[in-house]
């Protein structure tokens, strides 16, 4: 199986022309969808920023965003866009969602854009978040549900991943992803579809 760091370093390459034309409206209606439950006075955790195309889009409405990848090449190409100084509340760092440094009920809200379809051990990324959020915290989300309907992108991730050429994906439904996001302890206040094929689907959970 590949490791999941070096696959993302991989990645990391070519992401932003690759997947950023494609999913443009995506993330932007991302963006806006998670605005929406975030205040100005907010400490943010960004669990698996990549590129940070949705970090800079949420970092002038909220104190503070914590921006964590744990692939070294994505946390560069993302601390590139820093330069300037015009985002001077974000931090991103190479960090592991379970490392001592995240001290629990940190954070206001914590944000996972396209990654919880790659996580294995859901319940056990669902507890740590819960840790880490303070009470009535908010977990903001968008995940490609490879499995509501076979697509392309799907059927390649399903071939890749079961021959090990690149790290576990997960194929919820939508109405999979939502129950589980609910039974792990959130209460599901919102959802919506943004992209097509596949389904790419923004929840807005409170810790409950």
């Amino acid at each position: 199986m590949t490791d999941p760091r070096e696959f993302w370093n991989m990645r990391s390459r070519n992401y932003d022309d690759q997947v950023g034309p494609l999913y443009e409206d995506a993330y932007t209606r991302t963006a806006n969808n998670t605005l929406k439950y975030l205040k100005p006075g907010d400490q943010v955790l960004d669990f698996a920023c990549g590129t940070g195309i949705v970090t800079l889009q949420l970092a002038p409405h909220v104190a503070h965003i914590r921006a964590i990848d744990i692939s070294d090449e994505m946390v560069a190409q993302a601390s590139k866009k820093l330069e300037g100084g015009q985002f001077p509340n974000v931090e991103i760092t190479q960090t592991d969602l379970f490392d001592p440094c995240l001290e629990p009920e940190t954070f206001d809200a914590v944000t996972a854009f396209n990654v919880l379809c790659y996580v294995d051990d859901p319940a056990r990324v669902f507890a740590r978040i819960r840790e880490l959020l303070k009470p009535g915290g908010m977990f903001l989300s968008a995940t490609d549900c490879l499995g509501q309907k076979p697509t392309k992108a799907g059927l390649k991730k399903f071939w890749k991943s079961r021959t090990g050429s690149m790290p576990y994906v997960a194929f919820y439904t939508m109405k999979g992803l939502e129950r589980t996001i609910a039974q792990n302890g959130f209460a599901v206040l919102d959802r919506e579809n943004l992209f097509p094929a596949p389904p790419n689907l923004f929840v807005a959970a409170q810790k409950e």
